[in-house]
């Protein structure tokens, strides 16, 4: 009988899902309750799993089980186990409890990241691509330099794909115009570096492999210091609240940010927003730095 590791190895590459998250959980399984064939887990593991995973966020765990759950649920069909899956419908004590609420950055935030990260350079300039894009973090730190587009007479970054990583979802490839003059000056730094690799950020990212957990770590660092304990993922947060309150349709919204269509089975219909509908709509919310002042 197939032990943990490699039934999630097997998963992950059918279901072609990040593998990543998968792996993670199942490792940690395998700390806490021992590397067993996989039939031979039960409740009591589940929740041993539950109860001495650690001092971290209950979101967290869930994300975790929410992997070994589906793992699990493929594996009695793949391999036609008789029990019930262990980890299904477990309940974590003060779930969601001990969550930190984070605001979204404001526009004077905004504007003031952004002088600073121009000003700094380097793996800041990544700030405001990703507050003038809405991407993840990921989706711009593993970019390449053949993803900075000319479409209709628009700056486009297009996320796709590549050896470096993989993307959350279907809806997550994806063009976006780059309106801003600050997420266009942050572009045109780094496509003009010195650098012989095809990536934007070559320090965090190569073929096969993406640094994205020290990325975050070093911006994020700077960002709890500076802006009340934001994070990047704030940023993403900000620009969809940006784009309501100028009351851009959902559909548009979504598919600016890569987000998943709550639109209902007609908005997955055509292909949706033009670029230049797009770039209309970002730039009724674009963030723009005024002029130095001049002696």
């Amino acid at each position: 009988m197939p032990k943990p590791l490699e039934i999630a190895a097997e998963y992950a590459h059918l279901k072609c899902v990040e593998p990543k998250p998968v792996m993670i959980a199942m490792a940690k399984l395998i700390q806490i309750c021992g590397d067993k064939d996989i039939q031979d887990y039960d409740r009591k593991d589940a929740r041993a799993f539950v109860d001495q995973y650690g001092k971290v966020k209950t979101t967290t765990i869930r994300r975790r089980l929410n992997s070994i759950n589906a793992v699990f649920n493929w594996a009695a069909y793949e391999l036609d186990l008789e029990q019930r899956n262990p980890f299904a419908r477990l309940i974590i004590r003060e779930e969601g409890r001990d969550a930190c609420e984070r605001q979204p950055f404001s526009e004077n935030e905004l504007r003031n990241l952004y002088r600073r990260s121009l000003s700094f350079g380097k793996l800041r300039l990544i700030l405001p691509i990703l507050g003038e894009t809405g991407c993840r973090l990921s989706e711009v730190l593993g970019a390449v330099k053949k993803d900075i587009l000319s479409v209709d007479g628009y700056l486009v970054l297009h996320v796709r794909e590549n050896s470096c990583r993989s993307l959350k979802t279907r809806g997550s490839d994806r063009q976006i115009p780059i309106v801003s003059s600050c997420a266009k000056q942050a572009v045109d730094r780094l496509l003009g570096a010195c650098s012989d690799s095809d990536y934007l950020f070559p320090r965090y990212a190569r073929d096969g492999h993406l640094n994205n957990t020290g990325a975050s770590a070093t911006l994020c660092k700077f960002l709890k210091a500076s802006y009340g304990g934001k994070t990047t993922h704030c940023l993403r947060h900000a620009l969809r609240d940006r784009l309501r309150d100028a009351e851009v349709p959902l559909e548009a919204i979504d598919q600016i940010g890569g987000w998943s269509s709550v639109g209902g089975a007609g908005s997955k219909y055509g292909r949706g927003y033009t670029i230049s509908k797009l770039a209309k709509y970002l730039s009724s919310i674009s963030v723009e730095l005024s002029p130095a002042p001049q002696d």
